[in-house]
């Protein structure tokens, strides 16, 4: 079994984040391209097993210093709760910075993974975090919580990357500069407008103007994610097809492409993962099975979505696949036991090939693990 970290380099903006279940369907639609029906239908079994054999995480963001800063999803124990705040409330002070402090906590969806490793192995909890951003040891840009040391590395190549676009000189003050970088964004995310055409009078049709989200990412910054699979795992062929075809959303227009990598993950994971772990935090959406983890004793979070059919490569028998119910990456669950992988594919429906040919449709529900260790006390 293999573990690939896969480096994702925007070359256009992107409609929507790429989440577990996206990339899972993106891969098996290539290998569908690659390996035709049946080779689909033999690696859907081998993912119906009762440890899954192919899983597949959420994409994160990273950025290309001298070493890459990746960032992972903050763990849902270090959200900082009342009584966590209520330590400071004997100095009015110090009580208002903390729960400034708190909310800037409560908003961060990614830690760097400095940080994300001490949580790991239990060295960082929700007082600990919070101390260290009201102590500015910690800052919070874009939604990503990261050591000051980290983001001065990290404004300084977004400051190289956006002069190497402009060709323009470096201003002389300093001040100006240091308070530019700090100002810096990793992505920016914003509504774009659009409008329908009416095809009789080749023109704007009346009334039908829309908008689309799009993200636009810094120079410097990127996409990754993590894939488990077995040896035998056609990756580089599924992703050479991904780097033509795209992924996610309005692919056709030109969003969702990027300049693939991929590599062995085994040693960056050990930096990241606890060594004697009582927990896992999921790096992806999840349908868990029955009796997979100790709900009691679990931090977590469930969301609910919606997805529409793929309709790339043939005919979906509806447009909508259902309401789903997953639990969202951060989430730490007490497993009863260790695997690489939990969850399991949701059967959705059927769909339709452009020859008619009809064939189920699963949705993504398996679990990316990374073990850690769960607080004594969830603060």
């Amino acid at each position: 079994m293999a573990v690939w970290i896969v480096s994702l380099r925007p070359k256009s903006s992107v409609a929507a984040w790429l989440s577990s279940d996206t990339l899972f369907g993106a891969l098996f639609w290539a290998l569908k391209q690659l390996e035709g029906e049946l080779g689909v239908q033999s690696w859907l079994r081998r993912c119906q097993n009762d440890s899954p054999q192919i899983a597949i995480s959420s994409a994160f963001p990273f950025v290309e210093t001298d070493e890459p800063i990746r960032f992972l999803p903050k763990p849902l124990t270090l959200n900082p709760t009342a009584d966590v705040v209520a330590c400071w409330k004997s100095d009015r002070k110090k009580f208002l910075d903390a729960l400034k402090a708190a909310k800037d906590v409560s908003k961060a969806n990614f830690l760097s993974e400095t940080l994300f490793a001490l949580a790991a192995r239990g060295e960082l909890r929700a007082k600990e975090l919070l101390e260290q951003v009201m102590n500015k040891q910690v800052e919070r840009h874009s939604g990503c919580l990261m050591l000051r040391e980290e983001a001065e590395r990290i404004a300084s190549a977004i400051e190289k990357g956006h002069r190497k676009r402009e060709r323009a000189e470096p201003k002389r003050d300093e001040r100006e500069e240091r308070e530019r970088k700090r100002r810096l964004r990793l992505w920016a995310t914003t509504d774009t407008q659009h409008t329908a055409v009416d095809r009789v009078l080749t023109s704007a049709a009346e009334g039908l103007l829309y908008f689309d989200t799009e993200h636009f990412f810094a120079p410097k910054v990127g996409l990754y994610f993590l894939l488990r699979c077995p040896d035998d795992f056609p990756v580089r062929a599924i992703l050479q097809f991904l780097s033509h075809s795209g992924v996610g959303g309005n692919r056709t227009v030109g969003k969702g492409h990027f300049e693939w990598d991929a590599k062995p993950a085994g040693q960056w994971l050990a930096q990241v993962e606890a060594q004697n772990p009582n927990a896992v935090v999921l790096l992806s959406r999840c349908t868990p099975k029955p009796n997979e983890f100790e709900w009691q004793k679990s931090v977590y979070r469930v969301t609910s979505r919606r997805p529409k059919f793929e309709s790339a490569y043939g005919q979906p028998m509806r447009v909508y696949k259902g309401i789903i119910r997953q639990l969202v990456e951060g989430s730490v669950l007490c497993p009863k036991q260790f695997k690489d992988a939990y969850g399991q594919l949701v059967n959705v429906g059927d769909s339709q090939d452009w020859d008619g040919k009809l064939h189920p449709v699963f949705h993504n529900g398996i679990g990316f693990p990374l073990q850690v260790v769960m607080p004594n006390e969830v603060e």
